[in-house]
């Protein structure tokens, strides 16, 4: 008998004008009795509130996420471990949507994505990330079992939020080809379904001649960053979404430097990867990239990222040390310092 994928995949989907209001309906849908509210206190006093009177019967507490943890997490869970909850909902951005992946996996109940910001593709991914110690730590979850994402929220958040989304998404070029070339150079297990998922948003975008993203192409951004979140539900890992310019922007996690976002850093992560890929396979297009960057306002230097010539260069090279068991075209081509010094000049990064 031939063996068939088994993947959880959210189970609603709602991308429109007022997705919000379906948030009873959704509840309805998955027969669940007993909610409690994740959510910051600017998420909570802008629409936040109108959603939990929505729903106020199904509603036993809402907690506000000040600091993103495992032990946020563990303080939640305490208190409501002698209650009925059966659905956890977030209301927020990213860190708030992250402790409320993580609290429903570990309750093992349904939970209800319902992103502010449109920063990354955590709004549908079955992936969160804390910082423990000043460092990022992933966290492997269930997806969300519905992803509410309202555009007139969305649009109304702020735009360097939303470039950092279109940051996020456009990585996936360079993640994809990572990807393959893993497949290729070290026999590492491929899903074309996923991969072509992830990078055909991306691709639309990159290929789009004029971005604007506080109007209607906010809701290709989030279709994008949705599919994106599924992609990695279906590969089994974030293979889809992270390759070598994630590892960079970890590696600035870890060593304490710059000041962007994780969308922004992705982005310039991503200028110099496709450059890497196309000088060494001939595929990609770099400039392309970086053209797609500067038209949305977005960071494609060093110095936008509050990062020095140096700080880059030496992120580059730690970025080999960052899940050393993911092959990228870091551990294909192993380029050294000098080689880093003539991208960046050559790319204009630095």
């Amino acid at each position: 008998m031939p063996r068939l994928m088994i993947a959880e995949l959210p189970l609603i989907v709602e991308i429109g004008e007022s997705a919000r209001k379906a948030v009873r309906y959704v509840l309805e849908e998955l027969d669940v009795s007993g909610v409690v509210i994740l959510t910051g206190r600017k998420s909570y006093e802008l629409v936040g509130a109108k959603i939990e009177e929505r729903i106020s019967e199904f509603v036993f507490n809402r907690f506000f996420i000040e600091k993103p943890s495992m032990e946020e997490v563990r303080k939640i869970e305490m208190s409501v471990s002698y209650t009925d909850i059966d659905c956890v909902i977030g209301i927020g951005g990213g860190k708030v949507i992250d402790v409320a992946k993580v609290l429903a996996s570990e309750m093992n109940v349904a939970f209800v994505s319902i992103p502010t910001v449109a920063s990354h593709d955590g709004i549908a991914s079955p992936v969160a990330s804390f910082k423990e110690n000043g460092r990022p730590v992933s966290i492997s979850t269930k997806p969300p079992t519905a992803v509410l994402a309202d555009l007139v929220i969305l649009r109304h958040s702020p735009i360097r939020l939303l470039r950092s989304g279109f940051g996020d998404l456009i990585s996936n070029v360079t993640a994809v080809k990572d990807w393959k070339l893993a497949k290729e150079k070290v026999g590492e297990a491929f899903n074309e379904v996923a991969a072509s998922m992830a990078v055909m948003p991306a691709n639309l975008m990159l290929s789009s001649e004029k971005l604007d993203l506080k109007g209607n192409d906010v809701e290709m951004l989030v279709r994008g960053l949705v599919l994106s979140g599924v992609a990695i539900a279906i590969a089994g890992s974030s293979r889809p979404a992270s390759g070598a310019e994630h590892k960079f922007s970890h590696a600035l996690d870890y060593l304490g430097y710059g000041s962007a976002t994780h969308g922004e850093k992705v982005g310039v992560g991503t200028i110099i990867m496709e450059y890497l890929h196309e000088k060494y396979y001939g595929v990609g297009d770099w400039e392309k990239v970086r053209h797609s960057l500067e038209k949305i306002q977005a960071p494609t230097t060093a110095k936008e990222l509050g990062l020095t010539k140096d700080q880059t260069i030496e992120a580059l090279m730690y970025a080999r040390n960052i899940r050393k068991k993911r092959y990228t075209i870091l551990e294909d081509v192993k380029p050294s310092k000098e080689e880093f010094e003539v991208v960046l000049s050559k790319t204009g990064v630095a």
